[in-house]
């Protein structure tokens, strides 16, 4: 959310997300839910998206029913524009605003642009993307009155992040929750593809670098974030063009690309598997050089 309630308001009634901001180049978006206010029906809730990477969770992730179809919903919790500014400090992006931020590094918004462009190249069959890469994200959604208030009675408190004397809280408290609706995997799918072998392993590395090649960096590669070999997650991701990484030098921004291979890298390792096993980054050293200095 980058403004106040009316704002916010205005915003989430777009077609698609995130806006141009008039001052990067257009990026990737994706439409809102085609009804204006569908019935949701909360059935279960799945999990908390709570990435290692990150201090606190992104949201909830929800199975609902909506017009007799059963998907997965991820619910945001609210995100205050100014949250990653720490990461201009010090490189050519002082000059970047709070807006820009917002739509490149809110987690909703880099949900809605990650998607976008994933789905832009499955339409356009760009190479990798003949095979399905990730659960199926379909639209944006703004949350009734009623749906906030289904969470509530659940205990789930979206602006818990921000504190109540928070001068953005203050002004923006009322705001639409939103959601992105995707495709439900169950547990008896993700139980099917089997644990992930190497066979899984090599797959979901050529994903990987089909999403790189597209400008989409993860930023988030771990077995919690994948069911059924797919990838599920992509609140932490960064979609080019990109604010942060238009604004720092081409030598770092070149590192953060590889980003994602030297943790394929860690999750092989984790697993149990040896690089001699599968292999993102042709130099394992690099993966000691990224942690000195990932944001």
């Amino acid at each position: 959310m980058s403004g106040g309630v009316k704002a916010n308001r205005k915003l989430l009634a777009c077609r698609e997300l995130p806006p141009d901001d008039g001052r990067s180049k257009p990026g990737p978006k994706l439409p809102r839910f085609g009804q204006k206010r569908p019935s949701i029906e909360w059935l279960e809730l799945l999990e908390k998206s709570s990435p290692e990477s990150r201090d606190a969770c992104e949201g909830y992730v929800f199975k609902v029913r909506i017009d007799s179809k059963v998907y997965a919903l991820k619910v945001f919790k609210f995100f205050k524009p100014s949250t990653e500014r720490h990461l201009m400090t010090d490189i050519e992006g002082k000059d970047v605003t709070d807006d820009q931020l917002v739509f490149h590094t809110d987690p909703f918004y880099a949900e809605c642009r990650a998607y976008g462009r994933i789905n832009e190249a499955q339409k356009k069959r760009r190479p990798g993307f003949a095979r399905p890469i990730a659960a199926q994200c379909y639209a944006f959604i703004p949350l009734s009155k009623r749906d906030e208030q289904a969470l509530a009675e659940r205990g789930i408190d979206l602006w818990g992040d921000i504190p109540e004397d928070d001068e953005y809280r203050r002004l923006a408290f009322g705001s639409p929750a939103r959601a992105v609706l995707k495709e439900f995997i169950d547990s008896e799918e993700d139980e099917a593809a089997g644990a992930m072998d190497i066979a899984m392993l090599k797959t979901i590395l050529k994903n990987i670098r089909a999403l790189n090649r597209e400008g989409i960096l993860h930023r988030d590669i771990r077995p919690s974030n994948f069911k059924a070999g797919l990838l599920v997650d992509f609140g932490s991701a960064w979609t080019q063009p990109h604010c942060v990484v238009d604004a720092v030098p081409a030598h770092v921004a070149e590192d953060w690309r590889c980003l994602d291979l030297c943790m394929f890298d860690q999750m092989v390792e984790d697993l149990g598997f040896t690089a001699d096993d599968v292999r993102g980054m042709p130099n394992p050293d690099y993966l000691c050089k990224l942690r000195s200095w990932k944001p």
